[in-house]
């Protein structure tokens, strides 16, 4: 599907636009703005990038293929930028993101994802409702706000991580499982996955801070720096989830091996103490013509006794050295 909201030059009203003709055309007035939406565009809506837009073909084949690292590169008259976003539907403790390819000159803002974006969902609603406002101020000004709110998309799913962090926890005093574990890599494999986005995309924003492009104007430059340390927060977040992870991991690994300890010992125990009593009943199970006091009427129980006395007086003794 593909949109567009053009927003002429001292205009108060923006056009809501849907038909590629139509769309080209405000496009190469170079008047004014106009911010054009590609979600799940086919292969010939995306050759429109390259025949229509006349975009250079090494980022439309960017636009093509997915799994794409965050980058920023400059063009002739425009900026090329690969950013994510969470993929909120996502189930579980196991979170991916949404490649979004954005190009961005001076009148015109170009958005494009290969599935829907909430994201970019939220923001073509806000704009149809309020598109003067959100568009009113440059390219550059909705740039940051598209991106911003890309951003803002990270931190639910960091707090579920948090929570889901603090559950495992939990669960690993009260009953460590190697289902357990699992959940606990998904976890990190997740979160890992979430911190390298975040430190690639700060670098990105960090690098239209330094002033290596031109887009940007000095007004807009604060709410930049405001998405730049959302970015630096996020990353330390990732860090320290990670860190908690590996704390948690270990926390495991120290519970089932005091259990495993537990359990060796109570086996210890019970073999300790019968031992001597397999040896009692080794010696009178020998078949000799003698053996007393076998052939008495109260040699079994003696026998018995023997073996009962034994027994206490081993647990009586390893009580004694505090072993139990």
């Amino acid at each position: 599907m593909i949109q567009a909201f053009f927003l002429p030059k001292d205009a108060r009203e923006a056009q809501h636009l849907t038909d590629m003709t139509r769309i080209l055309e405000a496009y190469r007035q170079k008047q004014g703005l106009i911010w054009i939406d590609f979600s799940a565009p086919t292969a010939e809506e995306t050759d429109v990038l390259l025949d229509g837009f006349g975009f250079h073909p090494v980022a439309v084949q960017t636009c093509r293929e997915v799994n794409s690292q965050p980058l920023v590169h400059s063009y002739e008259g425009y900026l090329f930028m690969v950013i994510h976003a969470v993929n909120l539907q996502a189930q579980a403790a196991l979170v991916d993101t949404l490649e979004v390819d954005i190009f961005w000159g001076r009148n015109f803002v170009l958005t494009y994802h290969q599935v829907p974006v909430k994201s970019i969902e939220d923001m073509l609603a806000t704009c149809s409702k309020d598109c003067p406002v959100l568009m009113g101020r440059g390219a550059d000004f909705l740039m940051h706000a598209i991106v911003d709110r890309i951003i803002d998309s990270f931190s639910p799913t960091l707090d579920r991580m948090e929570y889901l962090l603090e559950e495992l926890e939990i669960q690993i005093f009260q009953r460590p499982t190697d289902a357990l574990l699992h959940r606990l890599l998904d976890l990190k494999q997740t979160v890992s996955s979430l911190a390298r986005v975040a430190g690639a995309q700060r670098d990105v924003v960090g690098r239209l801070l330094r002033g290596e492009f031109a887009p940007i104007t000095k007004q807009a430059m604060a709410y930049w720096h405001d998405a730049y340390d959302h970015l630096v927060r996020m990353v330390q977040t990732t860090e320290t989830h990670r860190d908690l992870i590996n704390t948690a991991r270990e926390t495991y690994m120290s519970v089932v091996s005091n259990r495993t300890n537990a359990i060796m010992k109570l086996l210890t125990f019970i073999t300790t103490v019968f031992m001597p009593l397999t040896f009692i009943a080794g010696i009178y199970g020998m078949n000799y013509a003698f053996m007393p006091p076998k052939d008495e009427p109260w040699g079994f129980y003696a026998c018995l006794g023997a073996m009962l006395v034994m027994a206490l007086g081993m647990v009586w003794f390893f009580r004694r050295r505090r072993w139990i």
